[in-house]
């Protein structure tokens, strides 16, 4: 009779140990999901923050060695005004290809990544922001990096015009760990030239009265 009531106490404490391991996956699993818009987000800002940290390394590297000088070709007329501003298509091709391809040898030498947040940075009290349990999110690129070349015409004063050229840059991020599984699309802006172009100043500026009015 003792035999069985062991037995059966023992089943009881295994079923009860089941069912609070169970119910505390099962919790948890809950808790890190509704937490995950906040993961995500430091998972964002550690992504995008060390993209563009990387990628300006890589264009301080190139403008070292002088991959940004004489990018377009000025014509002047003989008063030295530039009439046309052509770009220098061998050195601008040269340099595109020359980032992308350091960008992306920076990528594999530096990803896959791990994001360390601790638990208590979902409190809303910053004390708590550096306590709790460390949870881990890996960081990796799943595209290679995309790039699209964009220029723009502005107003820089009297008779000049400002033209700049930029390089639109997009890489596709995954963010792994627990219950979340999301990607993101980082972007960025590289600046390649600017210039200004200056037409001839016109020597009176006013309004002209007509004659027949006075």
């Amino acid at each position: 009779m003792r035999l069985g009531m062991k037995r059966k106490k023992k089943k009881m404490f295994f079923a009860f140990i089941i069912f609070f391991i169970t119910g505390a996956i099962i919790s948890s699993n809950i808790f890190l999901k509704r937490a995950e818009p906040a993961f995500v987000a430091q998972t964002s800002n550690y992504s995008n923050t060390a993209f563009t940290d990387l990628v300006n390394k890589c264009v301080l590297n190139l403008t070292d060695k002088g991959y940004f000088s004489d990018l377009f070709i000025r014509e002047k007329n003989q008063g030295e005004t530039i009439t046309n501003l052509n770009m220098d298509t061998v050195k601008m091709n040269r340099l595109i290809s020359t980032l992308l391809i350091d960008i992306q040898n920076a990528l594999n030498a530096d990803y896959p990544a791990y994001v360390s947040v601790p638990l208590g940075s979902l409190s809303k009290y910053k004390v708590l922001s550096s306590l709790g349990p460390i949870l881990k999110f890996k960081v990796i690129p799943i595209s290679v990096v995309n790039s699209t070349l964009d220029e723009e015409f502005e107003s820089a004063g009297i008779n000049q015009v400002r033209h700049r050229i930029y390089l639109d840059l997009t890489v596709e991020m995954l963010y792994s760990g627990y219950t979340m599984h999301e990607t993101e699309l980082i972007e960025m802006s590289v600046p390649l030239a600017e210039t200004v172009v200056m037409g001839e100043v016109p020597q009176y500026y006013g309004i002209i009265d007509d004659i027949n009015n006075q």
